[in-house]
């Protein structure tokens, strides 16, 4: 339940008043009431809000009522059981950075078999400075 103030801090129920006044009909030229309904001369209803709403989707089928992702259409997947051995399901992005980490632990451990000849400053993407070594055979590459 929202409850709205005015300028002098009357609270004001507005569920409750839309609840009394549901059959009372609007103001203005569209001879309807507060829940939507459409009235005739008398004030009887004509046409429930209900029955309106669902002629103007089955005369419109490019409106917004299909139930599509925003992401696209997803691929066909066979149907898998996941038992209680098997690994837990994870979204795009948690495997996305699990390997972008892995990448990054493999740049960062040296090989055991050579010594660094000396470190250089690697920016890395999120900002931070890491001291990379550098091997003798990097310079006969060419590579800085």
């Amino acid at each position: 339940m929202v409850r709205k103030t005015t300028n002098k801090g009357k609270v004001i129920d507005m569920e409750s008043l839309i609840a009394q006044h549901q059959d009372t009909p609007a103001m203005g030229n569209m001879r309807v009431n507060a829940k939507g309904d459409v009235l005739g001369r008398d004030g009887q209803i004509v046409q429930k809000s209900e029955e309106r709403v669902r002629a103007y989707y089955e005369d419109n089928p490019k409106s917004s009522t299909a139930k599509t992702s925003l992401k696209g259409p997803m691929p066909d997947q066979p149907a898998q059981e996941q038992s209680e051995m098997a690994p837990e399901m994870k979204t795009a992005e948690a495997q996305k950075t699990e390997q972008d980490q892995s990448v990054m632990n493999a740049v960062e451990q040296p090989v055991m078999d050579k010594q660094p000849v000396g470190y250089k400053e690697v920016e890395m993407p999120n900002g931070d400075i890491e001291m990379v070594p550098i091997y003798e055979d990097d310079w006969e590459d060419g590579k800085d």
